[in-house]
């Protein structure tokens, strides 16, 4: 398995017959080909971070690509074609070689968890413990009571790759969503994402007391492009 970052939450993980594009949404460079694999693009909710409608004419560059998309991004009938999915949160379903499941976002859309090819890959989309300072108590405690009850859905299932949020803008609540989500799972393999660009981020988190011997197949991002060959 191939995982590529490509920019912000967008991801490429590339198997063996087919590939999972993540929240592309027109910013980083894709490759050129994909030598014929199947290819899935997935966007979480329709944030201009996460989702683009340029993005549907990539099926020139990638025939066959079909796109997964989360029902609050809006398809018109005009624009409505065989291979778009739109999807519910807490739902499940079967498109082509994917088994895909959904969760509720604590933001906007869905998080994904898609098994394909005896994988398991999770792409937390927006989901995240969004702990604001400026919000008032109840707000934050909702908030941790929502983010807590969806990844408890994960507990009893072990997840190849996981992408989750690692937002700096949170100051020193950054990684809470990931502690949790690392304290709560069985992840393989742990990448960050949603860093807007500073990936210092990602190194200061291996730093962090409550961090520790949660970060053991954990890959810090350093540049979009960056790549990895996991062998797990």
């Amino acid at each position: 398995m191939r995982v590529m970052f490509v920019f912000h939450s967008s991801f490429v993980v590339e198997l063996e017959e087919s590939v999972l594009i993540f929240d592309y949404y027109g910013e980083g460079r894709l490759p050129e080909s994909f030598g014929g694999k199947r290819v899935y693009f997935l966007n979480s909710h329709g944030h201009g971070d996460h989702f683009k409608r340029e993005i549907w004419g990539l099926r020139k560059k990638y025939p066959g690509a079909v796109y997964v998309m989360s029902r609050d991004i809006r398809v018109c009938k005009e624009e409505r074609e065989e291979w778009m999915y739109l999807v519910r949160a807490r739902e499940s379903y079967e498109i082509g070689d994917l088994k895909v499941e959904t969760l509720r976002s604590t933001d906007l859309g869905v998080a994904y968890v898609v098994e394909t090819e005896g994988k398991r890959i999770y792409h937390a989309g927006d989901l995240n413990w969004w702990h604001w300072e400026g919000e008032d108590k109840a707000y934050n405690n909702n908030m941790a009571a929502n983010y807590k009850r969806e990844v408890d859905r994960l507990s009893d299932r072990v997840l190849d790759v996981a992408f989750v949020p690692l937002d700096p803008r949170l100051g020193s609540a950054y990684s809470w969503g990931m502690r949790y989500f690392l304290e709560r799972t069985k992840a393989r393999e742990v990448f960050p994402m949603h860093c807007w660009g500073e990936y210092e981020v990602c190194e200061r988190v291996k730093g962090e007391r409550d961090m520790q011997g949660l970060l053991k197949n954990y890959h810090a991002l350093r540049y979009p492009g960056q790549e990895w060959v996991l062998c797990s």
